[in-house]
């Protein structure tokens, strides 16, 4: 293992972690197998792979059903502000959805629950619809709100840094095709830190 990785402890390999990947697909798409458009939005940056990787397994099920439409939202910056997380998105984004179709919130990390709690609001205000939320790793540790996922990979009770699969340190490591935590990181929040996700 490189110099770099050796603070690394892994919890999930790429092959657990496809395998309820494809679990939580067939249940989204047993669920959904009426609806003939669902919306997919996937939290950017931090829900970019698990993002990916969910919505192949959701479009090789049911093809030409899945409509996707990221979005950007973070409370973790450069500095930490639970309370103020940005959410971004494109002028004419309401006008990329159908009034009336379910939609799914797709993120690596469920954590304060804050950040996905404000970008559920606005896809519900959008589509006066379901909205639901599919999350990688469900941290409870830090939850500070009453959402909970409807569809989860993992659960996850100790406050570990999570990187790998879409979570980072200070930008680094998303990349990584498992998930792990860094065995050198203090449970507190470190301002320096970059985990952008939410």
């Amino acid at each position: 293992m490189d110099n770099c990785m050796k603070d690394l402890e892994i919890l999930w390999d790429e092959k657990t972690i496809e395998k309820h990947i494809k679990l939580i697909a067939k249940d989204i798409d047993t669920k959904w197998q009426n609806e003939p458009i669902v919306n997919l939005i996937p939290v950017l940056t931090g829900g970019i792979v698990f993002g990916t990787k969910l919505m192949i397994e959701l479009e090789s099920l049911s093809p030409k059903k899945w409509l996707v439409n990221p979005i950007i939202a973070s409370a973790y910056e450069y500095s930490y502000n639970p309370d103020k997380p940005e959410v971004i998105h494109v002028s004419d984004y309401e006008t990329k959805f159908t009034k009336g179709t379910p939609s799914i919130l797709i993120d690596d990390l469920l954590d304060t629950g804050i950040t996905l709690s404000i970008v559920k609001n606005i896809i519900h205000e959008i589509t006066t619809s379901t909205v639901e939320v599919a999350v990688l790793v469900d941290k409870i540790a830090k939850r500070n709100s009453d959402i909970t996922p409807d569809y989860t990979c993992f659960t996850l009770e100790s406050d570990y840094w999570l990187v790998g699969y879409g979570m980072d340190d200070k930008g680094l490591m998303r990349g990584l095709n498992s998930i792990g935590y860094l065995i050198n990181t203090p449970a507190e929040f470190d301002e320096s830190l970059n985990q952008l996700a939410d």
